[in-house]
């Protein structure tokens, strides 16, 4: 007998990466709020104490919420946000990122929303020690706008 457990619970992930090489990924099983991308956003500036940032984003509702313009108030010039275009996954490396991560997960069952978990975290963490991984992100043609 097979059983299947339906549902919709699942892994939201949010990621940086850098022309250098790094990566920052943070997942929780809800969606982000605000609220929650000003908490990555101050992990990121105490990642790069000494330098401005600029994050290239995508259109999502909570990336203009009122936690996040909030933030920017409070640290005028340490952070830029630029957002794509509507409908431009193509042109955010961090889209790459998930395609890579998806290739590596594919033709895998999770039995357990933790068993995923521990899989992502897994791949995620060879991505993180193959900084060359992460720099060709940048190299496609419709991202190298970022680094030129």
């Amino acid at each position: 007998m097979i059983h299947e457990k339906a549902g919709r619970e699942h892994w939201n992930l949010i990621a940086a990466i850098a022309p250098n090489g790094r990566i920052y990924v943070g997942y929780q099983n809800q969606a982000y709020t605000g609220e929650d991308l000003v908490w990555f956003l101050e992990k990121l500036c105490s990642r790069y104490r000494k330098r401005d940032l600029l994050i290239v984003w995508n259109g999502l509702k909570a990336h203009r919420s009122e936690a996040v313009k909030a933030f920017l108030v409070d640290r005028p010039g340490r952070v830029h946000l630029e957002r794509l275009p509507a409908y431009s996954p193509e042109l955010n490396p961090v889209e790459l990122v998930w395609s890579h991560l998806k290739r590596s997960l594919k033709n895998r069952v999770f039995t357990s929303l933790t068993a995923l978990r521990e899989a992502i975290k897994e791949q995620v963490k060879l991505v993180e020690e193959d900084p060359k991984l992460v720099q060709s992100f940048f190299r496609k043609k419709e991202v190298a706008f970022i680094t030129n």
